[in-house]
């Protein structure tokens, strides 16, 4: 069945009709009917190509109910998720919840695709429902939706929700424990700051570059929060228009003192060099630490130049 969907399955009624056969010929396995689902569901588009979307529909529909809880959880993912909002897709989704087709992170993470396409009143509950929960997932998949920019994501309904905003406030991506900064947890934050700004942006007429930059500058911020931003495509802009004691050389200079604290950690060199190569005004690095062989009293950091901020580890926020 894979090697089938791979290869591709011509977009005709016919191919529908085969694919319907198949499912309903009672000689399939879970494991058949699984990729059977998923390349009935391919055969659904906007354009009706086909000519058979409500059948297509119509047997996604029926599989979310089947008793294999496998068939039934792929079933009414692809139905919510190829179909788009119907009437009442929101109840087969917590159909599939309820008998246990569906995790709760797939559910969510299922509602909050369909807010794009459902009327206004059903963006506003399903939306409600996420915050509520405080899905993170669901939350991953509205953020992607806001920062695409795109109009049928439904940005400006995202940008101006109370919900969307509350949602992030509630669930702000934190780092861990471990010292050092990881991608994973960089690229996260860097897309809940980026639908973070846009909403303050849309909120207050001041550019997302402001927003971000006077965020970051808090007292106290996790510098890895701003190294996430420095590292990032969106911080091109104003690092090569940053000046001199400037609000953004600032950020530097404590992502630069910060990767000097971390000496045993190899990716921070290139991180703070790929930094520095965008400005035209970078700030002087601090000077190397200092590492002292455990035979006395432990040494500190170098004594840091005048004007340049000296390392604290504050409480991280």
């Amino acid at each position: 069945m894979d090697e089938i969907y791979f290869k591709g399955v011509p977009a005709t009624a016919q191919s529908v009709d085969l694919v319907r056969t198949l499912l309903y010929s009672g000689t399939l396995s879970s494991d058949e009917k699984i990729p059977l689902l998923r390349i009935l569901a391919e055969l659904y588009d906007r354009q009706n190509t086909t000519g058979a979307n409500t059948d297509i529909a119509l047997i996604l529909k029926k599989f979310a109910f089947d008793p294999d809880k496998q068939v039934a959880g792929q079933a009414a993912i692809h139905y919510a998720r190829q179909v788009e909002y119907q009437p009442g897709t929101e109840l087969v989704l917590k159909k599939a919840l309820e008998n246990g087709a569906l995790d709760t992170d797939a559910y969510f993470q299922e509602l909050a695709h369909l807010v794009p396409s459902a009327p206004l009143d059903k963006k506003k509950e399903f939306l409600a429902e996420i915050r509520a929960a405080r899905s993170l997932i669901g939350r991953d998949v509205l953020v992607m939706g806001l920062n695409s920019g795109e109009e049928f994501n439904a940005v400006s309904f995202l940008k101006s929700s109370e919900d969307m905003a509350g949602l992030l406030r509630e669930t702000q991506p934190q780092f861990g424990p471990r010292v050092g900064l990881g991608i994973g947890e960089s690229v996260r934050y860097m897309e809940w700051l980026r639908a973070s700004a846009a909403i303050e942006s849309h909120e207050t007429g001041r550019s997302m570059d402001d927003v971000i930059v006077a965020r970051l500058s808090r007292p106290n911020t996790d510098e890895r929060k701003i190294m996430s931003f420095l590292i990032s495509p969106q911080a091109r802009a104003v690092l090569a228009a940053a000046t001199p004691d400037s609000p953004v050389q600032k950020l530097v200079a404590i992502s630069q003192l910060y990767a000097s604290q971390l000496p045993g950690d190899r990716d921070m060199p290139a991180m703070v060099q790929a930094i520095r190569a965008q400005m035209k005004n970078p700030p002087p690095l601090p000077p190397p630490v200092v590492l002292m062989p455990p035979t006395g009293p432990l040494i500190g950091p170098s004594s840091a130049p005048p004007g340049y901020p000296m390392y604290v580890a504050p409480p991280r926020q």
